[in-house]
């Protein structure tokens, strides 16, 4: 277990997920040449996409914490992000065990055709599952029970993932690809309820996306401008208070030029990393034309983070989520670091939406309202298990939570487990074999389904 957590920390996912594809590839037949292109293509999108973020998050770090700070949140537990999470995950007993299991488990059930998702692409995800599992072995001391959380919590995910997978590599333009990290597709049954909802009450009549508000503004309609103003829009909210001193207005128009030049890079990075799944998506057809399966590969949801519609409806979010941490009655915790990482969150909202910015970010209220609560029960248990893994409380806080730990579905699921209640599990096992069995054996009404409450009229990001 010890040498692959070495392996991944050592080569990463820019080095590992390419490859993947390569074997993938040579599994498929695909010659060496196309095979190695294919892999070089995916590596320097994936590291095109860390260049981005990781410019793009310390220039909107120091904002969103002038508007934590504006917002005078006094709350006992602070929001500490999915990196010191997974550190977490990673540490603990249970969590060092998984990582080898989890890896297995999810190949056989790919070869047994259990799931047509392959989800060791993106292996490094795995450590949300592993949370679930150390917080509900901290209560329980139980390794059985949270060793079946863990395995039972992968197949409600891939289960899900599989769902949405056509819809989000069609928005996305990343053919045979969909998401299936745990803490974004276990919003996945709230997002298609809410996209439904949403749809008979007339969210699609508002025709909020990129390609309209080109149509509509003009040259002000383009990403990039977009970008620009809603760059501006937070840099000036975050910097309210000091708006006489130069170093303000300095900080508000590097928010905006930056915020731009996300819209403006992403969607051609985006191209170089769909280039590589050319080859594969070829051979795949060629196999589902002679009656072989249809299957995804599983990717990061650092893939989608910048499109247009994506990365605005993300922003747009970090106000809504300060004012609802200050008035939601109950709600205890602080959130900071998730507040640059909204654009992740959104992907599945906006593919459901087909890019329409309202009706997503309505959904990203709603399913970050549920989340404040879920965080808000776990927050004890997190902090004890941060603590015992030498993770320091930072500044005055009581406690910390990681919204990777405030997943609705899981967090739900692992509160039934907690119980260790047979009957209540079950039931909880019977309604996933239910909805197993009626996905694949209504998979294409599922999909037309979800296809029919999704808006058509957004430029896809393969087309941008």
């Amino acid at each position: 277990m010890q040498t692959l957590k070495t392996i991944m920390d050592t080569f990463g996912a820019n080095i590992f997920v390419p490859i993947v594809i390569f074997l993938i590839c040579i599994f498929m037949k695909i010659n060496v040449k196309k095979a190695i292109n294919s892999a070089i293509l995916a590596a320097v999108g994936l590291i095109g996409f860390d260049m981005i973020t990781n410019y793009f998050t310390p220039v909107i770090s120091p904002v969103v914490d002038k508007m934590v700070k504006l917002a005078h949140l006094n709350l006992p537990v602070l929001d500490i992000g999915w990196q010191a999470t997974a550190v977490i995950a990673y540490s603990t007993q249970i969590g060092m065990v998984f990582i080898a299991v989890l890896l297995i488990f999810q190949v056989f059930l790919f070869a047994i055709k259990w799931t047509n998702v392959f989800m060791p692409s993106d292996l490094w995800n795995n450590y949300s599952l592993i949370l679930w599992g150390s917080e509900l072995y901290f209560v329980t001391k139980n390794m059985w029970l949270a060793s079946f959380l863990m395995l039972f919590g992968n197949m409600v995910c891939l289960l899900y993932s599989e769902v949405i997978a056509n819809r989000w590599s069609t928005y996305y333009g990343y053919p045979q690809c969909t998401l299936s990290a745990p803490h974004q597709v276990g919003n996945v049954p709230f997002a298609l309820i809410l996209n439904v909802v949403l749809s008979k009450l007339g969210a699609d009549k508002i025709q909020l996306n990129p390609e309209n508000i080109r149509k509509k503004l003009g040259f002000l309609g383009d990403p990039m401008i977009i970008g620009f103003i809603v760059g501006f829009l937070l840099g000036f909210i975050g910097n309210f208070t000091t708006l006489t001193a130069i170093a303000s207005w300095g900080q508000i128009l590097t928010t905006a030029v930056t915020t731009s030049a996300v819209m403006a890079i992403f969607p051609k990075i985006g191209s170089i990393f769909a280039a590589s799944f050319s080859s594969i998506t070829s051979a795949s057809q060629k196999s589902m034309k002679k009656g072989g399966r249809e299957w995804y590969v599983a990717v990061n949801d650092a893939l989608g983070y910048g499109e247009s519609a994506t990365l605005t409806t993300g922003i747009l979010m970090i106000p809504f989520a300060l004012i609802m941490a200050f008035i939601l009655p109950g709600n205890i915790i602080v959130p900071v670091m998730c507040l640059t990482g909204f654009a992740y969150d959104s992907e599945i909202n906006i593919a459901l939406a087909d890019g329409n910015i309202f009706k997503a970010l309505i959904m990203d209220i709603c399913i970050f309202a549920g989340q404040l609560y879920i965080g808000s029960y776990f927050a004890p248990m997190f902090t004890k298990i941060a603590k015992q893994v030498g993770v320091k409380i930072p500044g005055n806080s009581l406690m910390v939570i990681g919204f990777v730990a405030a997943n609705i579905l899981l967090g739900l699921i692992t509160i039934a487990f907690m119980t260790k209640n047979p009957l209540i599990i079950g039931i909880i096992v019977i309604l996933y074999i239910v909805q197993f069995i009626y996905f694949k054996k209504n998979k294409k009404k599922v999909i037309d389904t979800i296809e029919k409450h999704s808006d058509y009229s957004n430029v896809r990001i393969a087309k941008s």
